[in-house]
């Protein structure tokens, strides 16, 4: 588990801290103020392979103008200010904590250094091991290489459910994991929170598609998920994500998004029992109030099982704000955007 945590020089941060991590882990600030950034600097920093996931990422924020660009002219982005370190010169850190000290075996770096042949390359390091990129290379070959120097985690445990947008073929794949298992019950029962007449669910196949779609099986009929409205595909989402990260880790941005207010305590009392009996530490964001308090009726009791953290920006720096259980009424009172 990921008890600590530091980012440096990555996206919006010169530097965040976070002292102390639990089994379930709530940032909460306002737009814009790097909620989002952290969530992808866990995700760098948790994934088996640093390569594919900063490739995706930067995939994913379609940070590539087109096919053909050159590793610098993409990679920049990930680093502070939008702006490439020279060679040499301090880059990301993403780290664990130990006090106030890094712990280095634990660190994970990205800069750039100069070759024997003087081409500069883009140099990833965690613990020992080290990968260098030649930054004058297509972007594309950065994605091919991962494959070459270190192991492929596609099917991994560390799962990020984004603020929007679900990709079907991922989700079928991600229902296909748990084929035949007592998981596919806990996704079944976590539907159940907005739909209490389904009893089941199935992908099939469909003419025109090249993949499948969801379907349910409410009251005896067969209904495509599609048309149930964005909570209980929400819902779908965060689940599956969540039963497939067994054992690692689940990252979930906007956990508010497309979920009514009066349904989110019951989709955190979920998530705080999966957590619990599969093992997976969670990281959510959020700028809702109703998120706060939904989450807060879960944390009482479970105080040592959680944290909330506010991100602020001010003075062009960030600073973190832990509360316990029991600030949470300050942490409403500060938090302005509500439903």
């Amino acid at each position: 588990m990921c008890n600590s945590f530091i980012a440096k020089n990555f996206r919006t941060f010169k530097e965040i801290k976070i002292s102390k991590l639990a089994k379930v882990n709530l940032f909460l600030g306002k737009n814009s103020v790097g909620k989002t950034a952290l969530l992808e600097a866990f995700y760098i920093y948790l994934h088996e392979n640093k390569t594919e996931a900063i490739y995706e990422l930067l995939l994913k924020k379609e940070e590539h103008l087109s096919s053909k660009e050159d590793l610098a002219s993409v990679i920049k982005h990930l680093f502070y200010d939008h702006k490439l370190p020279t060679p040499g010169a301090e880059g990301i850190l993403l780290s664990s904590l130990n006090g106030k000290k890094v712990v280095k075996s634990k660190s994970v770096t990205i800069k750039t250094d100069t070759g024997d042949t003087f081409d500069d390359f883009l140099v990833i390091t965690k613990g020992v091991k080290e990968q260098k990129y030649p930054l004058v290379r297509d972007f594309r070959d950065f994605y091919r290489q991962s494959r070459m120097f270190e192991d492929y985690n596609y099917k991994g445990n560390l799962k990020f459910v984004y603020s929007m947008g679900i990709d079907n073929a991922y989700i079928t794949e991600l229902w296909d994991n748990i084929a035949f298992e007592s998981k596919q019950d806990f996704v079944i029962e976590a539907l159940k929170i907005i739909e209490k007449e389904l009893s089941d669910v199935a992908f099939i196949e469909a003419k025109n598609r090249r993949d499948r779609i969801a379907i349910a099986k409410v009251s005896g009929k067969k209904v495509p998920f599609k048309s149930m409205g964005d909570g209980i595909n929400r819902i779908l989402h965060i689940i599956l994500s969540m039963v497939n990260a067994q054992d690692g880790y689940l990252l979930i941005d906007e956990f508010e998004n497309g979920l009514h207010y009066s349904v989110q305590e019951q989709v955190w009392k979920v998530i705080f029992s999966l957590a619990e009996s599969l093992n997976v530490q969670v990281f959510a964001t959020t700028h809702s109030s109703d998120c706060i308090k939904a989450f807060g009726s879960q944390w009482e009791g479970n105080e040592n099982k959680a944290t909330m953290h506010r991100i602020d920006y001010k003075d062009q720096q960030h600073s973190v704000m832990p509360y316990d259980f029991s600030d949470l009424n300050d942490a409403l009172s500060t938090n302005t955007e509500v439903r």
